[in-house]
C-alpha cells in the first residue's frame, strides 16, 4: 500500500482494475477532477504506475489484492475508510473474460468467473454500503455487449456481466431508502490488455475498438449527475464512432 494517510473532505473512489485499461484512464480522470482514489488491482507495480499518473492534487491509496477472494472485500472497505476517512464512490471496472465453448465450460471455470466478476464485486459494494449511504454515493458497474448480445464461446463472462447488470438493478431497488445512484455501462471491444489477449489486431482492429478513455469518460459523466436520465439501465457503447471515413 501507498499514499499519503492523511483524512480527507475530497470525495473518494475505490476503482477496481486501476492497474491498466479503463481503471487507469478512469483514476487519471477523477484524480484530474479532484477526486482522491483507491487503487485496487492484482499487480502492485502496476498501481504504483497509475499512482504516478495522478495530478499531484490528488491523493492515492494502492491496494493490490484478488477480486476473486470475497472475504477480503470488508478488509479492504475498512482500509479505504481508515486512510480517506470517506468513501462516495465504487467503481467495478475490473474483470476476467475466460474463452471456452459450451462443451467445455464446467464449474470451476464458472465459479471463477463469477467470483471475479460478480461476487467480488457485490461483497465489495455491500461492505461499502453504509458509506456509500452516508454520502448518497455512486456506483458504476462496468458490464460488457456480452451480457446483451453474447459472444461466441464466453458463456461464464456472459453470465457474470448479466449478473453485474443485475448488481445495478438491485442498488437502484433500494434507492429510494439509500440515496445510491447505480449506473452500468456495456462496452463492446475496448483497447485494453484484456482485449490483446484474447484477440490480435488483424482480427479486430484497433481504429474500432473504443478507448478506454472514451469509457472513463461515461463513468465520470455517470458520476457527475450527466447521465442521470438512464440510471440503473444497461447502456451499449460499440465500436469507436471517431474513426475516419
Amino acid at each position: 500500500m501507498s499514499g499519503d494517510t492523511s483524512k480527507t473532505d475530497a470525495r473518494v473512489a475505490i476503482i477496481t482494475g486501476a492497474g491498466s485499461g479503463i481503471g487507469k484512464a478512469t483514476a487519471i480522470l477523477l484524480a484530474r477532477a479532484g477526486w482522491h482514489c483507491a487503487l485496487l488491482g492484482r499487480t502492485e507495480s502496476k498501481l504504483a504506475s497509475t499512482a504516478l499518473e495522478l495530478d499531484s492534487s490528488s491523493a492515492s491509496l494502492t491496494i493490490e489484492c484478488d477480486l476473486g477472494r470475497a472475504d477480503q472485500m470488508p478488509r479492504i472497505v475498512q482500509t479505504v475508510r481508515d486512510h480517506f476517512g470517506r468513501i462516495d464512490a465504487i467503481l467495478n471496472i475490473a474483470g476476467v473474460a475466460p474463452q471456452a465453448p459450451i462443451a467445455d465450460t464446467d464449474a470451476t471455470l464458472m465459479r471463477s468467473t463469477l467470483d471475479q466478476n460478480l461476487v467480488g464485486p457485490t461483497i465489495l459494494v455491500a461492505a461499502a454500503w453504509p458509506e456509500l449511504v452516508k454520502r448518497r454515493g455512486v456506483v458504476v458497474n462496468v458490464s460488457s455487449m456480452s451480457s446483451i448480445d453474447p459472444f461466441h464461446h464466453f458463456t461464464a463472462y456472459a453470465a457474470s456481466k448479466s449478473g453485474l447488470d443485475s448488481l445495478t438493478r438491485s442498488i437502484m431497488a433500494e434507492s429510494a431508502d439509500s440515496g445510491v445512484r447505480a449506473f452500468t455501462l456495456n462496452p463492446g471491444a475496448v483497447e485494453t490488455p484484456l482485449l490483446r489477449s484474447l484477440v490480435d489486431e488483424t482480427t479486430f482492429p484497433t481504429e474500432l475498438a473504443l478507448t478506454p478513455e472514451a469509457v472513463a469518460e461515461e463513468i465520470l459523466d455517470c458520476i457527475k449527475g450527466s447521465r442521470d436520465h438512464r440510471i440503473g439501465r444497461a447502456f451499449p457503447m460499440l465500436v469507436n464512432d471517431d474513426q475516419p471515413d
